[in-house]
C-alpha cells in the first residue's frame, strides 16, 4: 500500500479497554497488553507503507525478536488509552520500536521491542526491500528505564510442564504468535501473582519459531521476585522469558 496522507513517524492511537480483554479484578491482562503493541505497531506500519502486504510482495515479513515491557500501572475495563509508538532504529533486517501507554496523559506503561524482517519462504532473517527514508528515527526517546537485551539461559528449571502447540496459538504467518508464548508461561505460575498485580516487568526473547503439533517443554524456576521460563523443543531453546515482581 502507498505511504498514506497522514502518515507520523510517531504514532498515536486510541483504545478502549472492553470486558474480554480483562482478568478477575477487572485490569487489563498481560497478553492483551502485549497484543495492544502488535496490533498499533501493525497499524502504523501499513500507514507507512511497511505493512504485512507490503513486506510480502518480497516475501518477508515482521517478527518480533526481543520485548521489555516496563509496567506502572495497568488499566482497566472501560477505559480509553492512547498507545503510541515510534521507531528508534531501522537498519538492514532489524527494527527497534517502542510503545507507551498512557491514560489521560498520564504514562502506565513502556515497553521496547526488537524486531526482525523475515523471508516466508526461505524462514530466516532477510534484509528490508522497501525504502524506508521518509521514517524518522528516534534514537534518544526511551519509553523504558532498561532496554530490551539479550536473556540468560544458564538456569536450572525447578518446574517442567508439557504443551503441545494447538491451531488455536497460530497466526498469518503460520506459526505461534508472540502473545501466545507469554500465555503459555503466565498459565503455570500462581495466579495470586496476576490477581495482586505483582508483575512489574516483562522480558522475552524469540529465538526460533513453533509451529502446529510441536511438543515443548515449558521450564521454569522462581524466586521470591524474578520467575524465568524457557520453551524448549528437541533440546533446543526457542523462547527466554524474564517476570520481575514487586
Amino acid at each position: 500500500m502507498p505511504i498514506a496522507e497522514d502518515f507520523q513517524s510517531i504514532y498515536a492511537k486510541n483504545w478502549e479497554i472492553y470486558f474480554s480483554q480483562c482478568d478477575p479484578t477487572g485490569k487489563m491482562k498481560l497478553t492483551e497488553m502485549a497484543n495492544l503493541f502488535q496490533l498499533t505497531a501493525s497499524e502504523h506500519a501499513i500507514k507507512g507503507g511497511l505493512g504485512f502486504f507490503d513486506l510480502q510482495k518480497s516475501n518477508q515479513s515482521w517478527v518480533m525478536n526481543r520485548l521489555r515491557i516496563e509496567i506502572d500501572e495497568l488499566p482497566s475495563w472501560t477505559d480509553f488509552v492512547e498507545v503510541k509508538t515510534w521507531i528508534e532504529v531501522l537498519k538492514g533486517a532489524k527494527s527497534i520500536r517502542d510503545f507507551t501507554i498512557e491514560r489521560n496523559g498520564k504514562k502506565l506503561i513502556g515497553a521496547s521491542s526488537l524486531w526482525a524482517v523475515f523471508n516466508t519462504e526461505k524462514r530466516r532473517p532477510d534484509i528490508l526491500q522497501l525504502d524506508s527514508s521518509h521514517i524518522q528515527r528516534f534514537p534518544d526517546l526511551k519509553p523504558t528505564k532498561v532496554e530490551n537485551s539479550i536473556l540468560n539461559t544458564a538456569f536450572e528449571p525447578t518446574e517442567i510442564i508439557h504443551y503441545k502447540i494447538q491451531f488455536s496459538d497460530l497466526d498469518i504467518v503460520r506459526h505461534a504468535n508472540n502473545t501466545k508464548y507469554l500465555e503459555w508461561c503466565l498459565n503455570t505460575i500462581d495466579p495470586e501473582i496476576i490477581l495482586e498485580h505483582r508483575v512489574k516487568a516483562i522480558d522475552m526473547n524469540f529465538l526460533k519459531e513453533l509451529s502446529l503439533h510441536d511438543e515443548i517443554e515449558i521450564q521454569k524456576s522462581e524466586s521470591e521476585k524474578l520467575i524465568q521460563f524457557k520453551i524448549v523443543k528437541d533440546q533446543q531453546i526457542n523462547f527466554v522469558c524474564r517476570l520481575e515482581l514487586k
